[in-house]
């Protein structure tokens, strides 16, 4: 019998595959940044959630301070997702390969989901999650950055909070191992916990970004391995996206539109 969250990834994938044909598994890829109709076995499902209406659909009261604290009470509570649940949830989930969003307007969020008609592009959560495996043994860790919000969970444990200076999570008592990276959009990278993985060995992997303002957006995930030689870019790691398939991601055409990237990188393996 599957476990309880592969209940939850398969119930997700068979809403998606009513809605489009599966892609093969080598070609997967995001067809807007946020995601695809398409699913496969190698990808991240990705819920959109409003966080100004309930799940009837009824106003909610929401500003700067109440986001944070949703954020916060999220990533702090093991990442619960009946938090989530309290609020408006798109119909149709979106399958990526990679969190790459170079800076662009917060409404293209809404209109990948298809929610543009009933959601303003303000105070929003994209909840990403899947099963996924290294494709070496060794230790890796996720670098990032979210305009507003880009954090990471390892088998519902934080490995990285990297959000906009202004949405804090103080009751998650996390904080990076060293200091800023790369600049990319209008803050910087930030390094995860280093990870210590095996080969074929299975994790439950959580990602979310979000927008508040409804301004423009961004988010990157980047990932590293220890000991492998990276050049460098004014003393930092140029690393590669984070990718459960091959795709060329364009290079960002300055640290105003996302860090510079690798063009090769490691493909993990999507379990689900």
């Amino acid at each position: 019998m599957p476990r309880p969250r592969q209940k939850i990834l398969l119930l997700a994938a068979l809403a998606g595959l009513l809605a489009a044909p599966c892609a093969p598994h080598a070609r997967a890829r995001p067809v807007t940044e946020f995601g695809s109709l398409e699913a496969s076995s190698s990808t991240l499902i990705g819920i959109f959630y409003d966080l100004k209406q309930s799940q009837a659909r009824e106003r909610l009261t929401i500003n700067q301070k109440i986001y944070g604290k949703i954020v916060d009470e999220f990533v702090s509570s093991g990442w619960d997702e009946a938090i989530l649940n309290r609020y408006f949830r798109a119909p149709l989930p979106l399958y990526t390969t990679q969190i790459f969003v170079p800076i662009m307007p917060a409404k293209n969020a809404t209109q990948a989901f298809r929610v543009d008609d009933a959601v303003k592009p303000s105070y929003w959560i994209i909840h990403y999650k899947g099963q996924v495996s290294a494709p070496e043994s060794g230790e890796w860790r996720f670098w990032g950055y979210g305009e507003e919000v880009c954090s990471v969970a390892v088998n519902g444990r934080n490995v990285l909070l990297s959000n906009w200076h202004e949405i804090t999570t103080p009751s998650a008592g996390w904080s990076s191992p060293r200091g800023p990276g790369q600049p990319a959009a209008r803050g910087h990278l930030k390094a995860g916990d280093w990870l210590r993985l095996e080969k074929g060995q299975v994790i439950d992997l959580d990602v979310i970004i979000g927008e508040r303002a409804g301004g423009v957006f961004a988010a990157f995930l980047l990932i590293e391995k220890r000991g492998a030689d990276y050049r460098t870019v004014n003393g930092q790691p140029v690393l590669p996206v984070f990718q459960l398939a091959p795709h060329a991601t364009p290079q960002p055409q300055a640290p105003s539109k996302g860090p510079v990237i690798a063009a090769d990188g490691p493909i993990w393996i999507g379990v689900q």
